[in-house]
C-alpha cells in the first residue's frame, strides 16, 4: 500500500484525534498525515467557513505525489465530501468514520435541523465567542473552539463522483445515547444504508481511533474494503 492517508479530524477536534492511527501507521511504514484545520481554537478564525477547511486540505493533497486515501471522522465528513469534485481522480479510497455526509447543497446545520441549529447559535452567543463556538460538554482539554460559519456552509459536489469512489462508512454503534449528536448520526447511518454503500458496524463509542485502534487499522489496511469483517 503506497498511497498516503490523509486523515481529517472532527468538529472541535484536531490531529490528536488520529494520533493512535498515525502511530500504528508509522509501525507499518504507511505514509499518513493528519490535517490541522485553520482557525480552530482561535478567535481570529471567526471569519472562516467550510471553504477554508476544503482549501487547506486541498493544498495538502496537492503536495502529495501519487494517489491518496482519505479517512474523515465526524464533522470531517463535510470537508471530505467537498473534496470529491476536486480530487476524484486522485482519491484511491474514501472512508468515513461515524461521519456526517451531506447531500449536494446541504450544510451541517440543514442536516441537524432547525432546533439544533438554534441551540448552536444560542450557545455561541451565551459563551460570548461570537462566531466561534466552544466545545460542547467535552472535558478533554484538547478540544478547541470551532468556527461557527463552517457549520452553516453548504457543500456543493457531484453526487455521481462520490458514488463512483465507492466509499466505505464505519458506523459506531455504542455511542452515548444522551449525546446531542447520537440521534443525528444514527439517522445518517440509515441514510447511508439506503445508498447501498459498504458499511462496517463497529461496536465502539464515537472515537474508535482510541477505543478500537487495532480493529480500525485492520479496516483501513485491508487489501480491499470487501475483505474487512463485518461489512455488508
Amino acid at each position: 500500500m503506497n498511497e498516503t492517508w490523509v486523515l481529517i479530524h472532527g468538529g472541535w477536534g484536531g490531529p490528536w484525534q488520529w494520533m493512535p492511527v498515525i502511530e500504528k501507521f508509522k509501525d507499518l511504514n504507511i505514509p499518513a498525515t493528519a490535517v490541522d484545520m485553520p482557525g480552530m481554537g482561535k478567535l481570529e478564525g471567526s471569519s472562516i467557513d467550510l471553504s477554508d477547511f476544503v482549501e487547506h486540505a486541498s493544498q495538502i493533497i496537492k503536495s502529495i505525489k501519487g494517489q491518496v486515501n482519505i479517512a474523515a471522522f465526524s464533522f470531517g465528513g463535510m470537508t471530505a465530501t467537498a473534496l470529491v469534485d476536486r480530487f476524484s481522480d486522485k482519491i484511491n479510497t474514501l472512508l468515513y468514520v461515524d461521519a456526517f455526509v451531506p447531500e449536494p447543497g446541504q450544510s451541517f446545520a440543514s442536516m441537524a435541523g432547525e432546533k439544533i441549529s438554534r441551540q448552536i447559535r444560542a450557545y455561541a452567543d451565551v459563551m460570548s465567542e461570537g462566531e466561534m463556538i466552544p466545545p460542547f460538554f467535552e472535558i478533554d482539554p484538547r478540544y478547541r473552539s470551532h468556527p461557527l460559519n463552517t457549520l452553516f456552509s453548504e457543500v456543493v459536489y457531484n453526487a455521481e463522483k462520490l458514488k463512483n469512489l465507492a466509499p466505505l462508512y464505519i458506523e459506531c454503534t455504542a455511542k452515548d445515547p444522551q449525546w446531542t449528536f447520537t440521534p443525528l448520526l444514527e439517522r445518517m447511518a440509515k441514510n447511508i444504508e439506503g445508498k447501498n454503500w459498504k458499511i462496517h458496524k463497529l461496536n465502539s463509542d464515537h472515537m474508535p481511533m482510541y477505543s478500537h485502534t487495532d480493529e480500525l487499522i485492520s479496516i483501513l489496511t485491508a487489501p480491499t474494503p470487501l475483505s474487512s469483517p463485518g461489512l455488508r
